[in-house]
């Protein structure tokens, strides 16, 4: 079983996400499985380097492929220090179906995924991959931004609602410690002098977290606040919650969530939480 399946497209936004599991795997001591989805429409973006027709591409020379990335990866994050690292190659119709399937099988803790951001009219109206998946709220992903340079993390950022303070509690110290990072914690707010008052009482019993409000710009949309705020802090990733959404929401009204992961500039850690 791998602790994190990396979904790999052979682009920069995926090596981006490679490395961010590379170093966590060799900080934590976890194994990654780097998984590749082939189908008659992914062979025609293979990269150019690679010679003859991209429709006669076998799973056999995709896999060769994969593991020299793989390896050149590792290499240049960990030196000669060992992880536990593979690759795999699968056939799929649907790129998000065959990374379901595959996390179905393997029951990995987290999925770690690059994301292009809405780069145009049909990817803000469809999502990316990986704002799919976070809108789909079935496993813990953590969305990878485009530029981004893997770091350790140092500073796990949890946007919460007040009245979610108790019940998300346990799942932010849990991915601290998985991340090894301190955990802050973040409550966008409207009032924030009357608010502030909510907040100290519910973090009382839990002085090892710092909590604080940031009031709410008003002329921009919550996910644009949350983006905004996080774009002071480097070596972090914000934790936020996904509920579970209905079929017509996932299609023409993406989560919050799902837009935060679109346009931050560090990574995003997207929690299910199950039924609203």
């Amino acid at each position: 079983m791998a602790n994190i399946l990396v979904p790999f497209d052979f682009s920069a936004n995926a090596t981006a996400a490679l490395d961010q599991a590379i170093l966590l795997a060799d900080q934590n001591s976890i194994s990654i499985e780097v998984l590749h989805i082939t189908n008659a429409e992914v062979v025609h973006d293979y990269p150019v380097g690679w010679k003859s027709d991209p429709a006669h591409k076998t799973v056999g020379f995709i896999q060769h492929r994969l593991d020299d990335a793989i390896q050149q990866r590792q290499s240049v994050l960990c030196g000669d220090r060992s992880i536990d690292i593979t690759g795999l190659v699968k056939e799929s119709a649907m790129i998000n179906g065959g990374v379901i399937n595959q996390m179905l099988l393997t029951h990995a803790d987290l999925i770690i995924m690059g994301t292009h951001g809405a780069t145009n009219a049909l990817d803000r109206f469809w999502g990316s991959n990986t704002a799919t998946m976070i809108n789909h709220a079935l496993f813990p992903i953590l969305a990878i931004p485009r530029n981004w340079n893997a770091a350790v993390f140092t500073e796990l950022i949890a946007a919460v609602s007040l009245k979610e303070i108790g019940k998300c509690i346990g799942d932010i110290l849990k991915w601290s410690q998985w991340m090894k990072a301190s955990p802050e914690l973040v409550c966008i707010s409207s009032i924030p002098e009357i608010d502030q008052v909510s907040l100290d009482q519910a973090m009382a019993a839990h002085p090892e977290i710092k909590a604080h409000l940031v009031p709410k710009k008003d002329d921009l949309p919550m996910w644009r606040n949350l983006v905004q705020f996080t774009a002071t802090y480097h070596n972090a990733l914000l934790l936020m919650f996904v509920h579970e959404r209905t079929v017509l929401e996932k299609l023409f009204n993406y989560s919050i969530t799902s837009k935060v992961a679109d346009g931050i500039k560090i990574p995003l850690l997207a929690l299910p939480t199950g039924h609203k």
